[in-house]
């Protein structure tokens, strides 16, 4: 079974998987994988991937958020505290299994994922965010990839149009045997678009499996204003749970504050047009009474409401890695035929000459992420000139000492690429 191993560099990164199996060309050598698995992605893809021109509404950002804290908080529930997701990552790659999808398991893919909104206007949505992510900015960046891999040689026939609409919106496609060489190449492919962050995904290939979705996420940022030595010491982090751990505080006068629905928190800017946000319940209130009355429309009036007002900060350096297995969580959020070996209606993906249905098996979702000094990697930018016209406003203090939530966030859409909780050191 798959086992999503640990990753060292500092940079948050997110991989999600998809393994449609059945119930009951050129090699692509040149791009560091085996003679055995071959990149067919020429042979679909008319032109240059389509990867511009998307527009974002409102019913978008709403639904995006919607179901950003729905996933994070049903991840939880799985895997306990300190967990991180990629909702930018989920989309896509579920998206993927849903334009194959059809009747009720298209309607329910749909409706999990663009939840109160029409599907195109979802899919459109989530094309809009990945131009944004996409595009060149000055000490930040991001690096999402897509593929598709097909088992050669089984009784799975893939839809030659499904093929090439995936590749014209930049995914690659590769055949191959789907034997321990495939399993190496899909790591493989996965550590080179995540820059080495997570070398492996994958432990072996089912027996039945007959296609795998994959979408790889990178991103690293600078912080405008960069921790200096002194501005780091100990401190102590006090768990729900009573007991209490010794963390690195990084303490910083922010420019931003945040408060609603019983939480307070603060937004500490990146290079590059990203920012980190931070909140936490109100003294006296538990994290977990409070996430389970937290949702997307919280978030969004939060980010909608910031303030400025110089914030006495302290930020606990942080890393985090999350392995996830989601069939269940995106079950529970209302997509179980996809599951279903034998209700489940993959039929524009394609069709197996033995009769054998197809559907998801395995959702499989990783991510990492290291909060330090400089950011999320090397190098920094200094705005002085900010703090010095905030330090005559009155002023808050918001000290990170006990769980808390955290994003990281796209400022122009106001949307996280990853969303997690903070709650034991």
């Amino acid at each position: 079974m798959r086992n999503g191993k640990k990753a060292a560099a500092a940079a948050a990164t997110a991989v999600f998987g998809l393994c449609l199996a059945v119930a009951g060309g050129q090699t692509a050598g040149g791009a560091g994988l085996s003679a055995s698995t071959q990149d067919l992605t020429a042979e679909y893809r008319g032109g240059a991937a389509a990867r511009e021109g998307y527009e974002m509404e409102e019913g978008f950002r709403e639904s995006y958020l919607d179901f950003s804290v729905k996933l994070l908080k049903q991840s939880r529930e799985l895997s306990g505290q300190n967990v991180l997701v990629s909702p930018f990552s989920v989309l896509t790659a579920v998206g993927m299994a849903g334009d194959g999808a059809e009747g009720g398991t298209r309607s329910q893919i749909d409706q999990t994922l663009y939840a109160g909104i029409a599907p195109e206007q979802g899919k459109e949505g989530t094309l809009a965010l990945r131009q944004l992510l996409e595009e060149e900015k000055k000490g930040a960046a991001v690096k999402t990839a897509d593929s598709v891999w097909l088992k050669t040689g089984g009784p799975f026939v893939p839809d030659e149009e499904y093929l090439r609409a995936e590749a014209d919106l930049g995914a690659a496609i590769y055949g191959a045997p789907f034997d321990e060489s495939t399993c190496a190449d899909i790591n493989r492919w996965v550590k080179r678009r995540t820059d080495g962050q997570i070398p492996e995904i994958l432990d072996e290939v089912p027996r039945d499996a007959v296609m795998y979705l994959i979408n790889a996420v990178a991103f690293e940022a600078e912080w405008e204003e960069p921790y200096k030595t002194n501005q780091i010491h100990d401190a102590v982090f006090y768990g729900e749970d009573g007991t209490e751990s010794t963390v690195s505080m990084m303490y910083s006068e922010e420019a931003v504050f945040l408060s609603g629905a019983g939480a307070r928190g603060v937004k500490k800017p990146y290079l590059g047009g990203y920012s980190f946000v931070a909140l936490m319940p109100e003294e006296g209130t538990s994290f977990s009474e409070w996430l389970a009355g937290f949702d997307g429309a919280a978030l969004r009036q939060i980010l909608a409401d910031e303030r400025a007002l110089t914030v006495q900060t302290g930020i606990p350096k942080l890393e985090s890695r999350t392995d996830l297995e989601l069939s269940a969580v995106l079950s529970d959020m209302g997509m179980p035929l996809a599951f279903d070996e034998e209700q489940a209606d993959f039929s524009g993906i394609g069709s197996c000459t033995d009769g054998s249905n197809v559907f998801i098996s395995r959702v499989i979702h990783g991510t990492q992420i290291c909060v330090d000094e400089k950011g999320t990697k090397a190098g920094a930018a200094t705005v002085v000139e900010m703090t010095k016209e905030m330090a005559a406003l009155e002023e808050e203090r918001v000290v990170l000492d006990r769980p808390f939530l955290y994003a990281v966030i796209e400022d122009e859409s106001g949307l996280p690429v990853f969303i997690g909780t903070a709650e034991q050191f």
